[in-house]
């Protein structure tokens, strides 16, 4: 019994495909459609040309019979479980998202994200390959090239932590972003202590 993975029309869409031979050596395969995070709509197509059938219901199961025919029907999440255990069990975990505050004008990260922080070593620490995305962000105090700086020293300085944890540099993307994506839209020159951030995903 061999399982194979199928990704098709999502992100994170995930099918299973499960193809085994019986006594006559005929073929069978057991596609099923798993919902996505955030519940994006998502298909996957079986068979060719007219003998296609399309399934766009999460938790569908469609069996290929040897002859090619194709027959739907609901699935649990129990039966999901119990049918790919191993395969949901070998899965990479999520992505996760951290977000740390920094003092005005500063590197600095607050106190009160030195918890998160943590979080995160711990995070990237435990997960056995690992790819993370930094980005820094400032307010709207100051000129918008020296924010663009800031924001950008303020990656650096998360990754060159992750890269003290002993994480390699080519797996991480640092950038600034400056002032340009607020997360609470303020006036120019504004000071807002949750603009002076930087978020971290980690693949």
């Amino acid at each position: 019994m061999a399982l194979k993975w199928m990704k098709l029309y999502g992100l994170f869409l995930i099918c299973f495909a499960l193809i085994y031979l019986n006594a006559c050596s005929s073929k069978k395969t057991l596609v099923v459609l798993l919902p996505e995070e955030g519940n994006p709509s998502s298909a996957v197509a079986i068979g060719e040309g007219d003998r296609q059938t399309v399934i766009d219901q999460p938790l569908t199961s469609a069996r290929v019979g040897s002859g090619g025919r194709v027959s739907q029907k609901p699935i649990t999440n129990a039966a999901v479980q119990a049918t790919f255990s191993a395969a949901l069990a070998a899965q990479p975990p999520n992505p996760i998202s951290f977000t740390l505050y920094f003092e005005e004008g500063s590197t600095t990260v607050l106190p009160e994200s030195q918890g998160t922080l943590a979080e995160l070593f711990a995070e990237v620490a435990r997960r056995q390959a690992v790819e993370v995305q930094v980005t820094g962000h400032t307010d709207t105090v100051g000129r918008e090239k020296d924010n663009d700086r800031l924001s950008t020293e303020r990656a650096q300085r998360i990754k060159n932590m992750l890269m003290g944890q002993g994480l390699q540099a080519d797996f991480i993307r640092a950038v600034g972003r400056g002032e340009r994506e607020l997360l609470v839209p303020t006036p120019d020159n504004f000071r807002e202590q949750k603009n002076r951030r930087v978020e971290v995903i980690v693949r």
